[in-house]
């Protein structure tokens, strides 16, 4: 098992190996050297010293880590989506560059990045942030460092993210009988909305599509007669990359293409969504869901909308996001085969499919847990019993074949004098 911030664990015949990044392996497919002792500090001490013996090779480091930063956003900026992009600025600018942006890149090893994954929690105080968030923006730093090491040959040595992954806590679904009531209220208040709020929430409640792709959609993109809908924009609000003046909003909606290449994706209509689609269909430009000032209402304005009417139904506030879950996990008790599914998420894999948009529900677990009978070992151990005082009573009673052997093969017992 290993310890925080060290990639060193115990192996199965005892032993103990650490592991150290080769130098020159590429961004994104690390290579590792190993080194093995009979403890955990026996192995952490050969560790150090491979790193403080090692010489990294290639041109001394032109500038601080601030100019490494904002070299690596400037020059892979354009290939990344404007979302990703306002996050990578963002983290930059807000962490990075503040702790670390007047040191020299070569001198960002394990140390300094303990201590810099340190003071972002200590900053945090009252409001702590959580261990997948730290990592990630170690992360960060570290891509910038192994870009910037490959594409000009800089002698850095690149540590290892001194913090290990974390595993996603369990999600908790809300109830078959919350989401029965929300499905009701949607259902008779469809027509009474203006706005198409508790449409475009039904149609996510029936596809799962990501509360972006339910923004961006327009009528243009559902076809009630083919029943199908197309997923092909996404909308999100986004920190903006100007500088902040006095009046002026720090953030923007953007309007771009899906997540990923495998969220361009066709969704075909249930029968139970197609009659209100149909009926409440608008012209091609117009959105699904509007906005009171706006042709098209941003996710914020929509979650608001929502807690609104989960207020109204009596139950407890839950995340949006929820409804892709209670929309995977349904899939999969209906008889969905996770192919199949994936591609109607949008996923890039089943295995994302399978790791975090499909929840047995507590339910389901104690009809199985309910399969266990009391007496289930002990009628097991009757039975063994019956059964090798059977076999007993046979060996005695087979005949002989004159070889040593019975009939059926069994050995002949021979009682000793």
């Amino acid at each position: 098992m290993s310890r925080r911030g060290a990639n060193i664990y115990r192996r199965k015949d005892g032993r103990w190996e650490g592991r150290i990044v080769k130098e020159g392996t590429e961004e994104g497919c690390p290579k590792y050297s190993s080194v093995y002792g009979k403890n955990y500090n026996e192995v952490k001490l050969k560790l150090d010293l491979m790193k403080n013996t090692r010489k990294p090779e290639g041109e001394p480091v032109k500038g601080s880590m601030a100019d490494i930063m904002e070299t690596w956003l400037k020059e892979k900026g354009p290939s990344w989506k404007k979302t990703t992009h306002a996050t990578y600025r963002q983290i930059t600018y807000k962490y990075i560059i503040p702790k670390l942006g007047d040191l020299r890149a070569d001198k960002v090893d394990g140390k300094v990045l303990e201590a810099f994954a340190e003071s972002i929690r200590l900053e945090a105080g009252d409001e702590p942030v959580s261990d997948r968030h730290v990592r990630n923006i170690c992360g960060i730093a570290l891509r910038a460092l192994r870009y910037m090491k490959k594409k000009y040959n800089y002698a850095i040595i690149i540590p290892d993210n001194v913090i290990m992954p974390v595993r996603r806590a369990p999600v908790m679904l809300p109830g078959k009988r919350e989401l029965g009531e929300l499905e009701r209220y949607l259902t008779e208040h469809v027509g009474d909305d203006s706005y198409g709020t508790c449409l475009g929430i039904l149609t996510v409640f029936y596809t799962g599509i990501r509360i972006g792709e339910a923004c961006a959609l327009t009528w243009g993109n559902v076809n009630p007669e083919e029943e199908i809908i197309y997923i092909r924009k996404n909308l999100q609000r986004v920190k903006a990359q100007r500088s902040k003046k006095e009046g002026e909003s720090t953030t923007e909606i953007l309007l771009q293409t899906p997540k990923t290449g495998t969220s361009f994706r066709m969704i075909p209509i249930p029968p139970v969504l197609s009659p209100l689609l149909k009926k409440y269909q608008g012209q091609e430009t117009e959105y699904m869901i509007k906005g009171r000032k706006k042709a098209w209402v941003e996710p914020r304005t929509l979650q608001y909308r929502f807690a609104k009417i989960l207020e109204a139904c009596g139950i407890k506030s839950f995340n949006f996001h929820m409804l892709r879950h209670a929309f995977a996990t349904r899939c999969i008790d209906t008889g969905f085969d996770v192919k199949s599914l994936s591609e109607i998420l949008g996923h890039s894999s089943v295995q994302v499919t399978l790791n975090l948009y499909v929840h047995s529900s507590m339910q389901h677990k104690k009809e199985l847990m309910g399969r266990f009978e009391g007496g289930f070992y002990r009628d097991y151990g009757e039975t063994k019993a019956r059964e090798d005082a059977a076999f007993s009573e046979n060996i005695g009673g087979f005949p002989d074949t004159g070889t040593g052997m019975h009939e059926d093969g069994f050995v002949r017992l021979v009682e000793q004098e």
